[in-house]
């Protein structure tokens, strides 16, 4: 178990390096393309393009650490802003005037077509009742959130996107 548990500790470290990585040889190329062109560094030989190289990447950690610590751009109080979203059960204003008209048609064309080919349409008819449900919940009422969970959960029990997702649903 020790030896798995290191494993995994050096591959978390891989992972977590591989962004800085990933910037330091986008900037090694850069540097190696460009590096003829500076006056500066074109007369450095090979060293030139480590030089060119070392200088920008010190340029994007700068930045790096004043969006960070300077400017507070991202902050962790900013994620409790995105989960406390009263929109992310319900239908947003958006999706009553955008999406739900075109989620209509679409559906009236699919059934259209399962008419015509003598297909069953008892999943249409469900996903048009599920969005027509839906569409009557607005955020301002804490109890339509509640409903629009468990509408979604027992429309998704019935017509799961995956197949193997049925059994899981049932579960929770």
């Amino acid at each position: 178990m020790r030896l798995r548990k290191w494993l995994m500790k050096q591959q978390w470290r891989v992972v977590q390096i591989r962004g800085i990585w990933s910037l330091f040889y986008g900037v090694l190329m850069l540097a190696y393309a460009y590096y003829a062109v500076v006056p500066l560094f074109s007369g450095m030989g090979a060293l030139g393009p480590f030089a060119f190289a070392a200088i920008l990447l010190a340029v994007y950690l700068v930045l790096g650490y004043l969006y960070d610590r300077v400017f507070v751009m991202w902050a962790p109080s900013q994620e409790v802003n995105i989960e406390r979203n009263p929109y992310q059960y319900v239908p947003s204003p958006k999706d009553r005037v955008f999406w739900f008209p075109l989620y209509s048609v679409l559906l009236d064309a699919t059934e259209a077509l399962a008419r015509e080919s003598g297909v069953d349409c008892t999943a249409i008819e469900d996903a048009r009742n599920y969005f027509w449900e839906l569409q009557q919940l607005v955020a301002e009422r804490r109890n339509d959130i509640d409903e629009a969970i468990r509408l979604r959960n027992e429309f998704l029990a019935k017509h799961p996107f995956v197949a193997g997702e049925r059994d899981s649903l049932a579960d929770s």
